[in-house]
């Protein structure tokens, strides 16, 4: 009798092992036959107008003097090779829209020249590249921008963000990700959304009337460290009307 229980329970255990074993291989064939899918891009939904120009004004600290430049912030006359030597440049300024996880952003996009030493540590040989920069703002920050500054009140409107980044095309030659176009810019959003910077930037404006002209002020976004003290003696400046063509929304 107790021959009979044990062998039953022999090949109730056999059963068990496999049916479990048969699970486990079933589970294993699914994990495997898995189809291949990318990961999700998000593309602009819509784009502005580009401002192409706009006056850069810096108070030389020596002269006294407020010094002029065309789409650049310096102290002095800027060459032409050497703009890309001054963070405060553009070739132009555009806001464009986005959808994230049912989460609608605004994006302010500005292209600039940028560059670095192909010999940093003798700072030698100077390489010049393009660049594409990006700070993402919510509904709100974006609704703040288009009220405050129809006030001119010539008060800053200050706007952080830790949603920042550029792409170039220094290594454009390699391909790939490394291409200088939307797609890998749009990728370079999507990871910045996903993933923030723990520090923020800074992204001044200020509206106001001067000379009987309404003028709207800014600098490129920037450490929040000095930005608004920047804007005391050096900024961007364009009519207010030429601004709000990029306010479409």
């Amino acid at each position: 009798m107790a021959l009979k229980q044990n062998l039953n329970k022999y090949k109730m255990k056999r059963k068990i092992t496999l049916i479990m074993t048969i699970i486990i291989t079933i589970s294993v064939m699914n994990v495997n036959a898995q189809s291949r899918t990318n990961k999700t891009i998000i593309e602009f939904k819509s784009e502005s107008s580009k401002l192409t120009s706009a006056t850069g004004w810096e108070k030389n600290e020596k002269t006294g003097k407020w010094i002029e430049n065309k789409n650049v912030i310096d102290d002095q006359e800027v060459k032409s090779y050497w703009v890309s030597h001054i963070s405060q440049n553009f070739k132009w300024l555009q806001f464009s829209t986005l959808t994230y996880n049912e989460t609608d952003y605004h994006v302010f996009l500005y292209e600039r020249l940028g560059g670095e030493y192909k010999y940093k540590s003798i700072q030698q040989d100077w390489e010049a590249d393009k660049r594409t920069y990006f700070f993402i703002l919510t509904t709100e920050q974006y609704e703040k921008i288009k009220t405050q500054i129809e006030l001119k009140s010539g008060k800053n409107i200050k706007l952080t963000s830790k949603m920042t980044g550029f792409i170039s095309d220094r290594y454009k030659i390699l391909g790939g990700e490394h291409l200088y176009n939307q797609e890998n810019l749009l990728a370079k959003i999507t990871n910045t959304i996903e993933k923030p910077s723990y520090s923020e930037s800074c992204f001044i404006l200020n509206s106001q009337t001067a000379d009987g002209v309404n003028i709207l002020r800014l600098r490129l976004p920037e450490s929040c460290y000095s930005a608004e003290e920047n804007m005391e003696t050096k900024y961007f400046e364009v009519k207010l009307s030429e601004f709000k063509t990029m306010l479409t929304e």
